[in-house]
């Protein structure tokens, strides 16, 4: 099901993780493109600026227990989501492609745990308010969002290629390159009433605790060999760091700024 369609969402949706995952191939591909897919799908449930809290939480608990229920439908699918029909995104409404119909059928429970743990743990979130008041608060929500990413990354290698890696690692690895997009769209998610640095917290502080992360994700980086696997996480942390220095210097980063640093990694993707 690897197609155009999923390719222009991904291109779409994905400032950070497309071509990175289109440095990987055949079955790994499809496998975290279904598994990104669906956890940006839960991303923009979290992130809409017209849903209320409660409809979020609705739809965050509802999928998750889609999720758990294991052999759940589309028409299932769609029932959860057709009060917001209109206003949800089309990658939230095309869930049920990238959990049940795009990932291989012998992966794709691991996929469900995961996701049905994230997005229980978004309507938590929502339910808080989003409310960070220290570091504390937000290692526990780029642990919620995505160093658990992270994880079952590390499961997908292990089980596709025998790739062990460490997981305090692994932790590191999701929680740099999430605090990264925090402080990247920290603009636009005030403008929707939306805080995630700790009280008191600036731009800087937000980049020192990305920078205090980048040797716990670099040992990640290290633990694996040389392939696509290790080209998917350098060029993911390598956009981390192109992002840092952007904001740091104040300096314009696009997609052209993306494409450059990955021709190091092959000239053609």
């Amino acid at each position: 099901m690897f197609d155009t369609y999923v390719i222009e969402t991904l291109k779409g949706t994905s400032r950070t993780f497309f071509l990175p995952i289109m440095r990987l191939d055949g079955e790994l591909r499809d496998t975290v493109a279904a598994y990104y897919l669906a956890n940006r799908a839960l991303d923009q449930i979290e992130d809409h600026p017209a849903l209320s809290a409660d409809s979020k939480i609705r739809l965050l608990r509802g999928a998750s227990r889609l999720l758990q229920q294991e052999a759940f439908t589309r028409e299932e699918t769609d029932l959860l989501f057709r009060p917001h029909q209109a206003e949800l995104e089309p990658v939230t409404r095309a869930f049920y492609d990238w959990a049940v119909q795009l990932p291989p059928h012998d992966v794709a429970p691991r996929l469900w745990d995961s996701l049905a743990a994230l997005a229980d743990r978004m309507a938590d979130w929502v339910q808080e308010d989003f409310r960070i008041d220290d570091e504390a608060d937000l290692d526990r929500y780029t642990f919620a969002v995505a160093s658990s990413i992270g994880i079952t990354l590390s499961d997908l290698w292990n089980r596709h290629a025998g790739i062990v890696t460490p997981m305090p690692e692994a932790v590191a690895f999701g929680r740099t390159v999430q605090a990264a997009n925090i402080a990247w769209n920290h603009t636009d998610d005030l403008r929707r009433g939306v805080d995630f640095y700790p009280q008191g917290w600036s731009t800087d502080d937000m980049c020192a605790y990305v920078r205090k992360h980048l040797p716990g994700a670099d040992g990640y980086i290290r633990s694996l060999p040389a392939g696509p696997i290790r080209d998917f996480c350098s060029l993911t942390l390598d956009i981390c760091r192109a992002t840092l220095t952007a904001m740091e210097e104040g300096t314009p980063m696009d997609r052209s700024t993306i494409t450059g640093l990955a021709e190091k990694y092959s000239t053609v993707l």
